[in-house]
């Protein structure tokens, strides 16, 4: 296998976890409660699923410029989490089209490279913006200081709610949003780990080292970020059990 091939194929193994954690569009629809005004966007989400798994790249390009449309067009969510996990998976459709390219035609050049892994980079620091200025914002409110902030959001009277119990629908969004204040600080994690592999193969060692120590201040069970660091400074890598490296634990704990 090619160097740069094994460079790729390690940025598309750590990115994974963030495709994962986008999983949650397709399990919340099955929800009553589920807001109608964003549903579009997460049944678009099961269709790039498909379109990514097909290596449909300009399509799964397109769904994810939709999906961010809708959120970001709908009250209440302009600024939310879920932008950043759809700005991640953007950044994931270009590295994985990336490792297409190379596995299919044996090498590509390197200006092609950096130009996707650049494109990469731009995405993932667009997410890494919208998680930090989520967690600051909304990271650590009280359920009722949540409750308080979307109300607005959730009037009986909004007719993008209309047939449905308003009510509900905000005490799913509490939960959500609860839930968020636990699992964002892992996604900035991955996002950070990422950065810093995309900037190690464009030949930024510094901003490398500066995003792994981050991701795994973040999260300390981050043994991507770790074993990386530990590379870049010349140190031997951690030995883990198989289950613990494929298996990392999924939430942070408190």
């Amino acid at each position: 296998m090619q160097s740069g091939t094994k460079k790729v194929l390690a940025v598309v193994l750590t990115i994974t976890a963030s495709i994962f954690i986008g999983s949650y569009f397709y399990y919340d629809q099955i929800n009553k409660a589920e807001d109608p005004r964003i549903l579009p966007a997460k049944e678009l989400f099961q269709i790039y699923d498909k379109e990514l798994e097909s290596h449909e790249y300009v399509q799964s390009l397109s769904l994810l410029d939709q999906m961010l449309a809708i959120y970001r067009s709908t009250p209440g969510y302009e600024n939310s989490y879920e932008i950043g996990v759809l700005l991640n998976n953007t950044a994931t459709v270009y590295l994985v089209e990336l490792e297409t390219e190379i596995l299919t035609a044996g090498d590509i050049s390197k200006p092609s490279m950096q130009k996707s892994l650049a494109a990469a980079a731009d995405y993932t620091r667009q997410a890494i913006a919208v998680y930090e200025v989520w967690m600051v914002d909304m990271g650590s409110l009280s359920e009722e200081q949540i409750r308080q902030r979307i109300a607005p959001y959730f009037r009986a009277d909004d007719p993008g709610l209309a047939g449905m119990d308003a009510q509900r629908v905000m005490d799913k969004r509490v939960e959500m949003i609860l839930d968020a204040q636990i699992e964002t600080p892992r996604r900035l994690s991955v996002s950070l780990t990422n950065l810093g592999m995309i900037n190690r193969y464009l030949g930024d060692l510094d901003e490398a080292k500066k995003n792994y120590e981050a991701a795994i201040e973040l999260w300390d069970r981050n043994y991507t970020a770790q074993d990386n660091l530990a590379i870049l400074m010349n140190q031997p890598v951690q030995k883990r059990s198989m289950i613990s490296r494929l298996f990392p634990p999924e939430k942070i704990e408190e």
